[in-house]
Parts: structure tokens; sequence; C-alpha cells
């Protein structure tokens, strides 16, 4: 009898799955059948498969499935927070190890939007949207009592600065909700953006920002400036362990 060529149900190999329609994209992936790699680090990889109907990113791991589970999880959370972020298209798990896939976003990182800017001599547009829709979406993450603990520029993406279109986060696997300590998680994600923001950013544009995130808490201006400036020096000291 012949083996059957209909690509087989995730579930039914034993993986813990998510897979709707996506089912033999998914298995090609988890197989390595598809895909070129983006990003690689030992225990992670990055691949994306673009297809006629669209671009897809997925990110395989070994031995951190709970990671997985977590980014999948705020993948949802954050649009009814009204924050956008790459759609979640599905995951698989086995064991320890996993793939979740998302769709691609439209546009660009907003460091790399910003960076032209700044050469092209407009950097203002920019500035301009980071303080007017990417601050106040922070605020909301943070009222929301969440943190983001990888906020930095090149993980928010931005159709088109000119337009003040929402953005996009991405990389949710670090989210998280602190029971104590905000304060300091605040900082951090703060100092995440001012760290990663292009040179040609001036003070002036920098305190505009954190202007448009306090919104009606401007008694803790000055303390926010000094903790983000003392903890921006390190991030930009840090040396990353993958590059």
């Amino acid at each position: 009898m012949q083996a059957s060529n209909k690509p087989q149900d995730p579930a039914s190999l034993g993986f813990a799955a998510v897979a709707g329609e996506r089912a033999p994209l998914l298995l090609d992936l988890w197989h390595g059948c598809v895909g070129r790699t983006v990003r690689c680090v030992p225990n992670r990889r990055t691949v994306v498969v673009t297809e006629s109907t669209g671009t897809w990113f997925a990110k395989w791991r070994r031995g951190a499935a709970r990671n997985a589970a977590a980014e999948w999880n705020w993948l949802h959370v954050l649009p009814m927070l009204g924050l956008a972020s790459q759609k979640p298209v599905a995951w698989l798990a086995r064991g320890r190890d996993s793939l979740l896939v998302t769709e691609g976003l439209p546009g660009r990182a907003f460091d790399a939007w910003w960076a032209d800017a700044h050469r092209a001599g407009h950097g203002e547009v920019v500035e301009r949207h980071a303080a007017l829709v990417v601050a106040p979406a922070v605020r909301r993450l943070h009222e929301a009592g969440l943190v983001y603990r990888d906020l930095y520029w090149n993980h928010v993406f931005c159709l088109d600065p000119a337009a003040l279109g929402a953005p996009a986060f991405l990389d949710a696997e670090r989210v998280f909700q602190p029971r104590w300590r905000r304060w300091r998680w605040w900082v951090k994600d703060l100092a995440g953006l001012a760290a990663t923001a292009p040179d040609g950013v001036g003070l002036r544009a920098r305190l505009r920002f954190l202007r448009e995130y306090l919104g009606d808490r401007p008694s803790a201006h000055r303390r926010l400036v000094a903790a983000i400036a003392t903890k921006a020096a390190r991030i930009r000291r840090h040396v990353p362990r993958y590059g």
C-alpha cells in the first residue's frame, strides 16, 4: 500500500501545536526544509519564508519551549492593550524544543528610519513620531503593569514616520508583569530606547520623548532623567554576547 502524500497534522506526530491551516509549513520549518536564516545564535535560529500569500518569520528554539509559550501569549495580549505586534500564526513544541511562526511586518525598524532621516537632514520628522506616538504607547504598556525588557529602537517597527502611524513592537518573549520594583523596570525600558537612539538625536528630542511618556506625571521627570542616563550608559558599554 502506498503512503499518503497528504501532510500530517502536527498534533498527530506528538507535537503540542496551534497550527490551523499552516500545518504543512510548520512541519517543513521544523525539519529545516524551507526558510532563509536571518539570525542564528546557540540554541536559537530565526528564518524568513516568503510565499505568494505573504512573509513569515519562524523562531526556532532548542531547550526553551517556555520562552516560545510566553511569546505566543504576549503576542495575543499586546493587541488587547492597543499595542501592535507581530501577528502570531502558529507554534509547535516537542519536549523543550519549539518553533514560533509570525507574520512579517510592513515597514522598517525605527532605528533605520531614524539614521536615514538624520543623514538626510530631516531627523525632526522621526523625532516627532517618537515623541507623539511611540512614547504614549510605551506609557500605555507600563500603565497596564507590563514591561518589555527588550525595548530597543530596532524592536520598534514603523511603516512611515511622517504619517504618525502606530508603531509595532517585535520580540515580545521577555515581556512580563513585575510584582514589585516596577520603577526599575520602567527605567530599563526607557534606557534601552535612550541607549539605542542614533548619535544625532539631541537632548531636546530625548527630553520631549520623556515629557510625552510622563503625560500627567511631570513630577517624576527629574528623577527619571538621572536614572535613565545612568542605565543607558551601562547598556551602551555592554558587549552583546553574540553580536
